[in-house]
C-alpha cells in the first residue's frame, strides 16, 4: 500500500497564518487566497516552414534592332538640327527679294552652248537650242525660242552709265516709247552683284505692227571689265510678274555666267 504525502501547508502572504487545505481565504484575516492554476497540457512545437522564395522580376534586354533604330533616330535629329543651322547661315547674308524681283530658274537646263569672248575672256553658257545671231570678240546676240538675248563686255565706263548706254542706244526704229516698269532687286550676272531695270516698250517688226515687249537690261563688273545683258520677250504681265516668259532662262544664262 502506498503512502500518501500530506498536502503541502500553505500560509497567507499578508498575516504569515496557516491556511487549510482547500480553503480560498485565509481564516486568520480574510485575505482572499490564489487557487493553484490546473497544470497546462503540453504543448508541441512545430518547425517552422521555410519561407517560400518568389522569383524576382524579370529583366528584359532591349532587342538589337530596337537598339538600332535608336541610334538611327538620334542620328537624324541631329543632321537635321545641322542642316537648319547651316541654312539659317547662308540665307541669313543676303536680304530676300520680294518684289520686283528678277527671276530665279528653277531645274538647270538640260543642254547647253558656249561663247567665249576673246577681248574680255569672260563665257557665257546657253541653251543649245538658241540660235546665234551674230558675234564678236566683245560679245554674242541670241535669238531665243519667243524673243532675243544679247551680251556686251566693255571696259569703259560704270555700271550705272553702260546700263544708261545700253538703254539709249536701242535703236529707235524698232523700239518706241521705252518705259522703265521697274528696278530689278538681286541682279547678278556670275558671281559678282549687279544692277538691273525692266522697261516696257513697242516693238516694230518686219511687218510694221507694233508689239508690246518687255525689256530686262543687267549689267555687273569684275576686274575692270563691264559686262550688259539685253534680254527682250513679248510682254506677259498676265502670267509672269515680271512680263517675261522667258525670264528663267534668262536667270539661268545670268547664273552660269563666268568671268575671267
Amino acid at each position: 500500500m502506498a503512502i500518501q504525502s500530506p498536502p503541502a501547508v500553505r500560509y497567507c502572504g499578508r498575516c504569515g497564518a496557516p491556511i487549510a487545505p482547500g480553503a480560498t481565504f485565509c481564516g486568520h484575516c480574510g485575505t482572499p487566497v490564489a487557487v493553484q492554476a490546473p497544470v497546462a497540457p503540453p504543448q508541441y512545437y512545430y518547425p517552422q516552414a521555410p519561407q517560400q522564395a518568389y522569383p524576382t522580376a524579370r529583366q528584359f534586354k532591349l532587342a538589337p534592332v530596337m537598339i538600332a533604330g535608336g541610334l538611327v533616330a538620334i542620328l537624324l535629329v541631329i543632321a537635321l538640327v545641322v542642316t537648319a543651322f547651316a541654312v539659317a547661315q547662308s540665307s541669313g547674308t543676303h536680304a530676300t527679294c520680294r518684289t520686283n524681283c528678277a527671276p530665279k530658274f528653277v531645274t538647270p537646263l538640260p543642254e547647253q552652248a558656249t561663247y567665249k569672248s576673246t577681248a574680255f575672256k569672260y563665257q557665257v553658257n546657253y541653251p543649245s537650242a538658241w540660235t546665234v545671231s551674230s558675234q564678236d570678240a566683245n560679245g554674242i546676240s541670241l535669238g531665243t525660242k519667243i524673243g532675243s538675248v544679247q551680251v556686251v563686255g566693255t571696259s569703259a565706263g560704270s555700271a550705272d552709265q553702260v546700263l544708261q548706254s545700253t538703254v539709249n542706244n536701242l535703236p529707235s526704229t524698232k523700239f518706241q516709247d521705252v518705259t522703265l516698269v521697274s528696278n530689278l532687286k538681286g541682279a547678278h550676272i556670275g558671281d559678282q552683284d549687279g544692277i538691273g531695270s525692266i522697261y516696257s516698250a513697242n516693238f516694230i517688226g518686219a511687218s510694221q505692227s507694233a508689239t508690246k515687249v518687255r525689256i530686262a537690261v543687267i549689267v555687273a563688273s569684275h576686274n575692270g571689265v563691264t559686262v550688259a545683258i539685253v534680254a527682250i520677250d513679248p510682254a506677259d504681265t498676265k502670267n509672269y510678274p515680271s512680263g517675261m516668259p522667258e525670264g528663267q532662262e534668262f536667270d539661268y544664262l545670268c547664273t552660269e555666267f563666268v568671268w575671267a
